[in-house]
């Protein structure tokens, strides 16, 4: 038999099973028709079955399930396979009873759920479907494709990890950012789906032609989805200012940092926009890549590595508003290790600010010294492999603020140099990235 009338035939087999199964047997040929409405509620499923019209057989269909142990195994049209879990079937099925499909969300509750609920009857249906009977007497029905998207096999797992975040290159010194134009991601949505997912595998992206108002960022990030506010409002002018309440707003050498290290939850993204640039030496801006550096710690220095990563570091910042919009009052205390890893112990955030790192450290005396030369280690290696350069005005560099760092050479105080800083959440821009990706019919991993 050919590869290719494979699953025709097998549709065959499956409609002969599904035949074989409804047909009276001779003991009750001679039973009235009001006896035979006094089926099972799943009898009454398969019998539906045979009047259905006939589906064409998609990749999708599930063409043979069998009980194993304590899962359905199921085969699909296109040679995939999977074990489905007895419970995971009950607890995600989809009929009205259990499952809203206008608020898309469980209405059946965890506390009902019987951890030694079993199936006491599966059967195919003709749509490429399966109906399940459970031994309550409560009766579900999932649709082949419902079930391929969340197999339990690599393939299924890995297309929803990329739905979720895409995979991150790391980088060194001689990165080069890809570059994208203000104006046409705020007007074509395949730019703009290419920006995010530039920013999400690099963490570093240069806009240009950004026009030259304070708002520029905002008003881009609102075109994405909300402005993440701080006690400094919906942007920050980082410019030259009396009493400032933070580094940035002075003429001072700024070290490679994240912005907001001083929140539990920090930013996501960083929108930094070049309004007008110092004019002679000084100014320059430095970007590295924090989860390059840190993967290099980890092959390189394993027990600094450790030590950063099991350490949490007090970061603060208190003050008065400077400007109308910002917060009249703050007094932020934020605590995390340098380096933070997710239960796969893969790199997911680093938090580095010597400005707002503070001078409270939660260590035993004698272990002081120790963490220093690991921060001493850490840093030496993200300027290592930072890029210098000098932004133009009209210029917006966006960074993933939890990845990477950035910072800026000194410059003299008179300057009219003038930068703008704004902010969006990673959980608004993946937001975004996935509805653009079904407008567009994008694959995840493009």
């Amino acid at each position: 038999m050919s590869s290719s009338k494979r699953p025709a035939q097998l549709l065959k087999t499956v409609s002969s099973r599904v035949l074989a199964s409804t047909a009276p047997t001779a003991r009750h040929s001679g039973q009235s028709w009001s006896t035979m409405r006094r089926l099972s509620l799943a009898a009454q499923t398969r019998q539906q079955v045979l009047t259905a019209k006939q589906q064409p057989v998609v990749g999708t269909s599930v063409l043979h399930s069998q009980m194993v142990n304590d899962a359905i195994r199921v085969e699909f049209a296109d040679g995939s396979t999977s074990d489905l879990s007895h419970l995971w079937l009950r607890d995600n099925c989809q009929c009205e009873k259990c499952y809203s499909k206008s608020a898309l969300g469980r209405i059946s509750l965890l506390k009902n759920l019987d951890i030694n609920t079993h199936p006491v009857h599966v059967q195919e249906v003709e749509n490429g479907s399966i109906t399940v009977e459970w031994n309550d007497g409560h009766i579900s029905e999932f649709s082949g494709e419902w079930l391929h998207q969340r197999a339990f096999n690599p393939t299924s797992r890995q297309k929803r990890r990329n739905q979720y975040a895409l995979k991150k290159v790391r980088w060194g010194g001689d990165f080069c950012p890809k570059e994208f134009d203000y104006c046409n991601m705020l007007k074509d949505d395949q730019h703009l789906l290419d920006w995010h997912l530039a920013m999400e595998r690099d963490g570093f992206t240069l806009i240009r032609n950004s026009p030259d108002k304070d708002v520029a960022g905002p008003e881009l990030i609102e075109h994405i989805a909300f402005v993440k506010q701080s006690h400094y409002g919906p942007h920050s002018p980082v410019v030259v200012r009396a009493d400032a309440n933070n580094i940035a707003w002075t003429n001072s050498e700024l070290g490679l940092h994240n912005d907001l290290a001083q929140y539990e939850y920090m930013a996501g993204i960083i929108f930094i926009h070049c309004k007008h640039q110092h004019v002679g030496s000084g100014g320059e801006s430095l970007v590295s890549d924090g989860l390059y550096a840190a993967e290099e710690l980890r092959r390189h220095h394993p027990e600094a590595f450790k030590l950063l990563t099991t350490t949490d570091n007090y970061y603060w910042d208190k003050g008065v508003a400077n400007l109308p919009w910002e917060q009249e009052e703050f007094f932020k205390i934020a605590r995390m290790p340098v380096i933070k890893l997710d239960n796969n112990k893969e790199v997911i955030q680093v938090a580095v600010n010597n400005a707002v790192r503070d001078s409270y450290l939660d260590l035993p005396a004698h272990k002081v010294k120790q963490f220093y030369e690991a921060m001493k280690i850490y840093n030496d290696i993200l300027y290592e492999n930072a890029i210098t350069f000098k932004m133009a005005e009209g210029d917006m560099i966006v960074l993933d603020n939890i990845r990477c760092l950035h910072g800026r050479l000194g410059y003299e105080a008179h300057s009219t140099r003038h930068l703008e800083s704004s902010y969006l959440d990673w959980d608004e821009a993946r937001c975004r990235r996935r509805r653009l990706q079904e407008k567009l019919g994008a694959n995840n991993n493009k």
